[in-house]
């Protein structure tokens, strides 16, 4: 915590004229119809929860504050990252630069956190009912303890059909905690973060009108792009924010070795080799093109290149301040300093894998499973 701390003495008194620049480098957009406006890259709380490895309290902390430094101002948490451990952190980082008048990014900051999972946060409650929902809000609001005092976002996480049927289940179904934690002004949005398509079209289109902003997981990036067919021509005609979940695909196109970065926490667990060894001939193929493999996954998932116009931002994970650092980096390469080269690049990517990447065997992608991979 102290090496936070002593990072926020640094940028509270900074004069570096080009540092207070780059604070302001970031393209927004705005969530749907919600109001909201956000950075197009979120950081995702998935690392700092301990998911892909061990963090320390001062490094997760750090790794928040230095992304609200370079202008990040949208942070996407669970109560199951870590067990509270994500929403606890990002907390304590938001809190330590709330009140600072030379330092507004706080001011703006949206929170999503997410309920529906298992675990001591629903207290002994169905986590798909009234009561466990509002008992995970309550939870997560402590853990969290926004200087507002409410959570900007509340997303159902990772529902079934089955478990739709109870949240929608009239009177004691967690859309009521839903439509109550909305009209107290205790959240502003609400929707619903899931791989499945068929669950996020039904939430999308029920009558409850809940669905301010959706997830997509793993769905729209360079070497898996299933969320077009069905999912961007209903949020656009819905007008629905729309959060890429997984523009790096798992670390695949992160940079590193696939293969190392498939060993990382509970990757490890995955056996998909099919997929690996794609990702690893993309990898090959970016460094052959002098390419920063991230920028390149950014401009498409994200950035101007962007063939998907829904896309309000894409949560990129992090578990250290260098790692903020380096994906800023690639953002801004890949957006604004060489544009011209990497829309040119994802021109030629899509010549060279662009029909293999339609054609692959879609069971050979990962997909993710709660009830099998305890996070």
């Amino acid at each position: 915590m102290m090496k936070a701390v002593r990072r926020l003495h640094r940028v509270m008194t900074s004069t570096d004229a080009a540092f207070r620049r780059r604070l302001s480098t970031l393209p927004s957009r705005v969530l749907g119809n919600t109001g909201i406006e956000t950075s197009i890259i979120g950081l995702g709380g998935v690392g700092i929860g301990e998911v892909y490895g061990k963090v320390s309290e001062g490094e997760a902390v750090d790794c928040v504050i230095r992304a609200l430094e370079l202008g990040i101002n949208l942070i996407d948490t669970s109560p199951n990252y870590g067990n509270g451990r994500s929403e606890e952190r990002i907390g304590l980082a938001v809190n330590a630069l709330a009140g600072k008048s030379s330092f507004t990014a706080t001011t703006s900051t949206t929170i999503i956190t997410k309920c529906g999972d298992n675990g001591p946060q629903n207290n002994g409650h169905s986590p798909f009912s009234k009561d466990g929902v509002h008992s995970s809000f309550k939870r997560s609001l402590k853990l969290l303890n926004p200087p507002s005092g409410t959570i900007d976002v509340l997303l159902l996480h990772d529902p079934s059909q089955e478990d739709l049927d109870e949240f929608f289940s009239p009177e004691t179904g967690g859309y009521v905690a839903f439509q109550e934690l909305r009209a107290d002004k205790s959240i502003r949005a609400t929707g619903i973060g899931v791989r499945e398509h068929d669950v996020l079209l039904r939430f999308m289109e029920h009558t409850t009108n809940l669905a301010d902003i959706i997830i997509t997981v793993n769905d729209w990036n360079l070497i898996r792009r299933y969320a077009e067919t069905e999912l961007f021509p209903a949020a656009t005609r819905m007008n629905i924010g729309v959060l890429n979940g997984g523009p790096l695909y798992m670390g695949l196109l992160s940079g590193v070795d696939p293969e190392k970065s498939f060993r990382q926490g509970v990757k490890s667990l995955l056996e998909v080799p099919t997929l690996v060894k794609l990702a690893r001939r993309v990898k090959s193929w970016s460094d052959e093109q002098n390419l920063d493999l991230r920028a390149l996954a950014l401009h498409f998932a994200a950035g101007p290149g962007s063939m998907s116009p829904p896309i309000a931002g894409a949560l990129l994970g992090a578990r250290f301040a260098s790692e903020v650092e380096e994906l800023i980096g690639s953002l801004l390469l890949g957006c604004e300093k060489e544009l011209e080269k990497y829309t040119q690049a994802a021109k030629d990517f899509e010549e060279t894998f662009g029909a293999e990447i339609r054609q692959f065997n879609p069971e050979s992608h990962f997909y993710y499973d709660k009830s099998k991979i305890d996070l």
